[in-house]
Formats: C-alpha cells, structure tokens, sequence
C-alpha cells in the first residue's frame, strides 16, 4: 500500500510539473555584443496575450546581489517573441555612447535604460546575472547565477569546468583551471560575453531557482558569434508544436529524412499556409507561401544544402511546428 502511494504521488507530482510547461513567459535569447549591442528577448509560449507592465529584467552585477531593476511595457503576443534593446540611438554617440547596431535596433520591441546613473539593467556584461521577475520580485527566469563565487575579475559563464588550461601571457606560459563554469582570465571561452545565446528548442520554461553549485549555459542555450542578431524575433520551441486545447492528433510528417537531394515532402492532417527553411542559428534560408491550402505538398529549394534544418511548417489556423531535416 505504502509504495502505491509513492507511486501515485511520483505520478501527480510529475503532472504538475508538465502542466508548468509552457505556462509563463522565459528568456529565449541574450545577446552581449560589442560595444552597446545589449539585447534580452523574451518569449510567451502561451496561447494568451501578455501585459509586460506586470514584469521587470533585473541585473544583478559582477556576481552580486544588489538588485537593478527596470520595468517593462508593451504586450507579448501567444507564442511570439519581445526584443528588449538597450537604449542608444545616436547616430554621433562616441565611447559610452555609441549607437547600437541599426540591425539590432531594427529588431527592438521596446528600448531601456537610455542614462546608466539613473538606470544600469540594460548595461549587462558576460559576468552579470540577469533575471525576469514579477513587479512584485516573483523570479520567473534567471540566466546566469546571482551572487559568488562569480566575481568582477571574472569572465562569464562557459561550457567546460575543472579544465586546467595552459596558454601563453606575454609569451609566458600559464595555466588557469576553470571551476564551476565560470571563466577568469580565458575570455575567449566565455559564452556569456561576446556572444548570442539562444534558448533550446526543448526549454518549455524559465530557471526558477539560482542554480547550484553552477550555471551550465550549455545545458539550455546554443551559441551564436557576437553581433548575431538574425534570430532576434522568432523563437523555435516545442511550446509551438500544440497550444492548450489543440488536438493531438494533428501530426506531421517530413520525409526522406535524411534526404539526399534538396527535395523533401511534408505530410499533415491539417492545411499548411507557409513552410520555411531555416538554418539551426533561426536564419530563414528560403519559405513557400501558398494560396490553395492543402495537407500535402513537396519542397524542392533552390539552394543546394548540406547539413542540419529546421523545416517551420505554419498551418491555416495559426499554429506552428518545427521539425529537424538532415540534406546528406
């Protein structure tokens, strides 16, 4: 009897935690570029429309604890993106000032913390934790880890941890060991500074308690060079593939997979409206557009591709599935 109700809690309590996903706006992007290109985007894999006002981005800087906090505003839409950009616009603006990247402010949903003595949450580097929360400090998300052993001499975050790595210091040899995937003097091996991270297509849901002993980026994020902005405002996530009281059995298929020529078929129970092809960074390579609507069409690109896709199938009534295609 004791190891039924075992079993029956594990059940309930493995429910529970499936009905969370996809329940509440996450971090799906973080962008740390050069200079002032600073950008979050966040993602709302609900099937209702958002009121940001309700939620604020909070930087806890050089492995701190002192919340800087900035307010957000606008709407999220059901299973789309909000680009959030630091706020320099300048075209003249030299040093601290300099413009962001007209790529990157043409991404921008909302622009924040245009002075940084009076607001510094936008002004993130790869050794600061940023957080999403409630207006009234409900973590919704964190990326990073909010205090130590994360210091200011620090780098950021990387994929590797208790790695002695030897390299040359003004032609000196010198060996650092990374712990805890934290990255001091190696800044070239820090995925938080100089680069785009994107969310995992199989994240339903964001960090809610500070990780322990450490932040793994590699475990829920993807790296992308620095200055990469082309994802910027789309997301690829399983949240996509069914919304709340859509029915399970519309299935898709896509086959050959893996094909060996740029021609491939897509199968569905319900009519498709557009089909894209996009490289794994979320890059859109080319798309079909299609007025009569059918359940069943064959794709042949125009350009020759080898590798790993993403095929992106938009169906008639709005709902979004992703699947992966290998071009041998």
């Amino acid at each position: 009897m004791k190891k039924t109700l075992l079993y029956l809690t594990f059940i309930l309590v493995a429910v529970n935690l499936q009905a969370q996903d996809c329940s509440k706006l996450f971090i799906s992007e973080y962008v740390e570029g050069s200079g002032n290109n600073k950008a979050i985007e966040l993602y709302n894999p609900t099937d209702l429309a958002i009121d940001l006002s309700a939620y604020q981005l909070v930087r806890y800087s050089n492995g701190g604890t002192t919340p800087d906090a900035v307010a957000l505003s606008g709407t999220i839409m059901p299973k789309l993106t909000y680009v959030i950009v630091l706020d320099k616009r300048d075209p003249n603006g030299t040093g601290q000032e300099v413009a962001v990247d007209l790529e990157l402010q043409a991404k921008a949903d909302l622009f924040l913390s245009p002075v940084y003595n009076v607001n510094s949450t936008m002004y993130f580097n790869g050794n600061d934790a940023m957080t999403l929360e409630t207006i009234a400090g409900e973590i919704i998300d964190i990326f990073g880890q909010v205090g130590p052993p994360m210091t200011s001499a620090d780098k950021g975050w990387g994929n590797v941890s208790d790695t002695t790595i030897t390299y040359n210091s003004g032609e000196v040899p010198t060996s650092y060991t990374i712990n805890n995937y934290i990255v001091g003097p190696l800044f070239w091996m820090a995925w938080t500074m100089d680069h785009s991270l994107i969310r995992k297509p199989n994240v339903r849901k964001g960090v809610t308690v500070n990780p322990n002993p450490s932040f793994m980026v590699h475990i829920e994020y993807d790296s992308l060079p620095r200055n990469t902005f082309s994802s910027l405002g789309s997301h690829e996530c399983e949240c996509n593939e069914l919304g709340i009281g859509e029915s399970q059995k519309s299935k898709t298929l896509i086959y050959p997979n893996p094909t060996t020529s740029n021609k491939f078929s897509v199968d569905t129970e319900e009519a498709i409206a557009r089909i894209e092809v996009r490289d794994l960074s979320g890059k859109l390579i080319e798309q079909r557009l299609f007025d009569v609507r059918a359940n069943t069409y064959t794709i042949e690109t125009d350009t020759e591709l080898k590798g790993m896709y993403l095929i992106k199938i938009i169906y008639q009534s709005d709902r979004i599935s992703t699947q992966k295609l290998l071009f041998n």
